[in-house]
This record gives C-alpha cells, structure tokens and sequence, in this order.
C-alpha cells in the first residue's frame, strides 16, 4: 500500500537537511577530524542531495510540472527524468533518506545570523560572564539529556553524525556547538530546540534584535524558562516553589513554564534564582514581553508615535 505523498519531506525540509549536512562537514574541517570521519560526512551531504533531488521533483510533480518541464531542468530527456525520479522511485529514496536520518523533518530553523555590526561587542565582564553562563547551561543541558537517553557518547555521536571527541567537547563545556549541532542532539534526545535557542544565541555573543510582537516575545520567554529548567534537571513544580519561599506559587511554575502566564519580574526573578540561574541574564527576555504587553493596551500618544513608558519595575502581584 502506498504511503501519501505528504508522509515525506518535502524539498524545503530535505534544503534543511542538506544544509545541516553540510555544516557538520565544515565543523569536522574546524575541528579537524581524521579523513575517515571528513570523507563519512561528505557522504552524507551526497546523500541528502539526492534526496534532496528526489523530494524538489516530487513537490514540481504534485505542482503540476510535466515530465518534459522536468527533464529540461534536470538537463536529461523527458524518459530519463521519469525513470529516475518516477512516483515509486521517488518514495522509495525518500522512504530510505527518512530511515537514514537525512530528513530535517520538523525541526527548527537555524536562528537568523547577524551581521556583523550586530554582534556583541564581548567588551567588558558583564557580556563575557553571560556568555560563559550560557556556554555552562548549555552543556549542562545536553550532559544531561545524553545522560537521560541511556546511551553512551559515542552512541549518541554515531547517531547524530558527530565525531565522539567534538561531542565529548560539546557536553564538557570546552566548545559550544553549531546550531545544526543542536538541532541533531535534540532531534536524537527528544528535546525541543527551541526551548535552547536563547541560551545558544547567548553563548555565541549575539546581540539581540529589534523588540519582537507579543505572542513572539512571550514564547521567547517560555521557551528559555523552559530550557533553565531543563538545564537545573527538571525538578518536581513543587519542589521549585519551595525554593522561591514562597514567592511563586506551586500552581503557578507550570503555566509560567508553558507559556500560559507572564509573571512580574519579581517572580521571573525568584523562579530562575530556584532554578539556579543568573535572573539578569534572562532581564532583556522579560523586557520584551512586558513593553509588547503595553504596547497592546497602551496606545500611542499620537498615530505614528510610541510615546511609551518604559517596561513595567517588579511589582507586587497584589496576591
């Protein structure tokens, strides 16, 4: 029975795969593995251009293209393009690229890199102690999940395409990882990338862009307290609560951690101290989701001004 055609990758997700491929190559060159391991990586990036190939035909031939059309961009014959890249051909290399693990599938993309001009200027021990933070919380996550797995180093390592001494790297703290990185431990462990975005871009020095809209900031914002918390081990929600003295109640840690409430900063900053993390780290997040919280109920002096007071100082909940 043949599986629907929206089962497989498309050519967008298998660009995506493609492009992780190729980064793992360019990291072993930095790195500087053996040939053997730099020689296994180029397979790969030959592989996911096949699948790649594959998946771009499939999408051009669910759009309505003709074999003819087909062949002409491929620059082979119509009847070649057909045999190579015909409905069952097709399916059958993207069904093997899926079960190989060339397939980005859902995963997220890589974070927009900035220019420049827009990276962090690392002068200064302030800048420099966020980023060791976030290269230590960042490790520690990924020790932590590799822990989780039961798998050994260079299990993981086999399974995600990295060599064991970059991996083993990785999780000592000694080298902060490519997102692409990233995005095959998580992939592999059973985690959300997203939920690391904002300690990786911390670890890399990265200057934060221009404030994002409310729905934007508030994720941004969950999805760090999501990673602080797997990062401090995942402790029960109540046991957190213990540690804040009562400043967060019980009820409160998971809604905060899913997003479903943004508290003032005075509990942010209680939950991430419980957590074991430097709240001043996480104060920008925090910030965003507060001015876009006003800009939504506080409307401009005049169209065309954002006459605004700044973000909101910790308060009491009034509870």
């Amino acid at each position: 029975m043949r599986t629907a055609p929206h089962a497989f990758p498309t050519a967008l997700s298998m660009a995506q795969a493609l492009q992780a491929a190729a980064d793992a190559l360019l990291e072993g060159e930095y790195t500087q593995e053996r040939l053997a391991e730099l020689l296994k990586r180029a397979d790969r990036v030959s592989e996911a251009v096949a699948c790649y190939k594959a998946a771009a035909v499939m999408d051009a031939r669910g759009r309505g293209d003709t074999w003819p059309q087909i062949g002409a961009a491929a620059f082979v014959s119509p009847a070649t393009a057909r045999s190579r890249w015909n409905a069952a051909e097709a399916e059958r290399q993207l069904r093997r690229c899926v079960e190989q693990g060339h397939s980005a599938g859902g995963a997220a993309a890589a974070p927009r890199m900035p220019r420049s001009a827009d990276r962090c200027a690392a002068a200064g021990e302030g800048g420099a102690g966020m980023r060791a933070r976030a290269a230590r919380m960042l490790s520690g996550v990924l020790s932590l999940l590799v822990r989780y797995s039961a798998l050994s180093l260079k299990e993981v390592a086999d399974r995600t395409g990295m060599s064991p001494s970059y991996l083993s790297r990785i999780v000592a703290g000694e080298r902060v990882p490519a997102w692409s990185a990233v995005l095959a431990l998580t992939a592999e462990l059973g985690a959300d990338p997203q939920d690391l975005r904002a300690m990786w871009e911390a670890a890399q020095g990265w200057a934060k862009p221009p404030r994002p809209g409310l729905e934007t900031a508030v994720s941004n914002l969950a999805a760090a307290l999501r990673g602080t918390y797997l990062a401090a081990g995942c402790p029960p929600y109540e046991r957190v609560a213990e540690a804040t003295a009562g400043v967060v109640p019980g009820a409160a840690v998971q809604d905060v951690l899913l997003g479903k409430a943004v508290p003032c900063w005075e509990i942010t900053s209680a939950l991430l101290t419980a957590l074991h993390a430097h709240p001043g780290d996480f104060r920008g997040l925090w910030d965003d989701a507060n001015y876009a919280f006003l800009l939504c109920v506080v409307p401009p002096a005049d169209p065309g001004t954002f006459d605004l007071p700044p973000p909101l100082p910790p308060h009491d909940t009034g509870e």
